[in-house]
């Protein structure tokens, strides 16, 4: 299997080398690349009718101008079918902005429960996630800092006013310097919203590796337990040298966790603080080996659902980016239970698709995993990332309302051929999307060759 490899000439980053060449294109990456004169017609996507996006928005929109919006009376505009999924949504809203006001949220439960005695589940769970979450971030830029997934408590997140949380203890007793089985653990790379990873040395095999111990909430259930073994089961099964290998899975009750190869560098995310963006040939052939690489996991029915810069490592020794972390990972084959509850909100917001941001799971699919490309191929093409907002509830409500300002307005080297691919694969409506990962990854691969040879 060849290695990508080749030299990323911009000084302005601190990684030098970071990349990325496939075989086929082994060159010297230049710190700036000629720009293809051929432009694409742009047409603006059609908005498609949401059945309860625009209620969502209504009722935001009340909130933050300091009304009192009744939930109910949303409920009662809405078929049926959609009122559990829109419930959700909206007291995932009301209780943000009581959390930013610094109002306790163990006062609201039992008039919530009173209210809405038919939802118990979903008030009890809601309001569990952000009783979790009482850390209230900085005000710092919201387009810089690190980014937040909600759905579940959260270890970081620069989005003003947001309470987040750290991460409680794993489901085992991991520390650093302790024995896992027969793995040395090493020490911690890092704790997000989905678990811990660990640097860990296996002694059987003499070898280095991660080890990925998933958050006690993310295997509440036997539901839970079921999708994480399924889904890291088939993602084990993945080859492809753009994601990062599963060696084991270990599913003893009350001792799970994912062995998986350790990649040496840095994530993607480290290269575009800042608001450093990248060459625009290299932003290019990122995403299209990135979108090449997802089409694998999305023909065995595998959806990532979260990706963004910080589950994209660059490889240090073969200067290639590496997808990691398919931690919120949905397996969606026809003969697998569905296995994540309706208005479930999963993801990081900035990344994340409409469809997700109103908690539409249903219509997620391969096409979200596509979104979130697009957004990270923006945000390396200008700095920026297409949807802001200072709050997790404004940026949900922007992803789903706000219409993207075209990468080249940003940065006028971007001609129209290649901001129309941008904007294309980010369309609101997955309909207006690329048909698959594979199509988004030819029309990058024409548009390279348009730029001709790297020089």
């Amino acid at each position: 299997m060849p290695n990508p490899a080749g030299e990323f000439m911009d000084t302005a980053l601190e990684m030098p080398g970071l990349i990325v060449s496939s075989s086929s294109e082994r060159a010297a990456m230049p710190s700036s690349a000629p720009i293809a004169t051929a432009a694409r017609s742009q047409t603006k996507p059609a908005r498609t009718h949401d059945p309860i996006g625009e209620y969502i928005v209504r009722f935001t929109d009340e909130l933050q101008a300091g009304l009192r919006p009744k939930i109910e009376d949303y409920l009662n505009e809405v078929a049926p079918p959609w009122r559990e999924a829109l419930f959700a949504s909206l007291l995932r809203a009301e209780l943000e902005t009581q959390s930013d006001n610094d109002e306790p949220l163990f006062i609201f439960r039992g008039q919530y429960l009173d209210r809405f005695p038919d939802r118990k589940v979903i008030v009890e769970r809601l309001i569990g996630e952000l009783e979790a979450r009482i850390t209230t971030v900085s005000h710092s830029d919201p387009a810089t800092g690190p980014v937040e997934t909600v759905g579940v408590p959260a270890a970081k997140a620069s989005l003003a006013g947001v309470p987040v949380a750290p991460v409680p203890a794993p489901t085992v007793a991991a520390v650093s310097g302790a024995i896992l089985d027969r793995f040395q653990l090493i020490r911690e790379l890092g704790a997000g919203t989905n678990g811990k990873v660990f640097l860990a040395y296996d002694p059987r095999l003499g070898r280095d590796v991660a080890i990925k111990i998933p958050h006690p909430e993310r295997l509440k259930s036997s539901c839970d337990v079921e999708r994480f073994l399924r889904t890291s089961r088939a993602a084990a099964q993945l080859r492809h040298e753009n994601l990062c290998p599963i060696y084991e899975v270990n599913d003893v009750p009350g001792n799970y966790y994912l062995v998986m190869a350790f990649i040496k560098g840095k994530p993607l995310s480290h290269f575009l603080t800042d608001h450093k963006h990248l060459p625009i040939r290299q932003a290019v052939l990122i995403t299209k080996m990135l979108a090449t690489a997802m089409f694998k996991p999305h023909q065995k029915g595998i959806v990532h659902r979260d990706l963004k810069p910080d589950n994209i490592q660059i490889d240090e020794e073969r200067r290639a980016p590496v997808i990691m972390d398919f931690g919120l990972a949905h397996f969606e084959q026809a003969d697998a239970p569905q296995l994540t509850y309706y208005g479930q909100l999963l993801g990081t917001p900035y990344y994340m698709s409409p469809e997700q941001a109103l908690g539409h799971t249903e219509l997620i699919g391969p096409s979200s995993d596509q979104y979130s490309l697009g957004v990270i191929l923006y945000e390396m093409l200008t700095g920026q990332r297409p949807i802001t907002g200072r709050t997790v509830g404004e940026v949900l409500k922007n992803v789903h309302s706000q219409q993207p300002v075209p990468p080249n307005q940003h940065r006028p080297q971007i001609d129209g051929m290649l901001a129309g691919l941008c904007l294309k694969a980010i369309a609101k409506s997955p309909s207006d999307r690329f048909a698959s990962m594979l199509e988004f990854a030819k029309e990058l691969s024409a548009y390279l060759k348009l730029l001709g040879p790297a020089s």
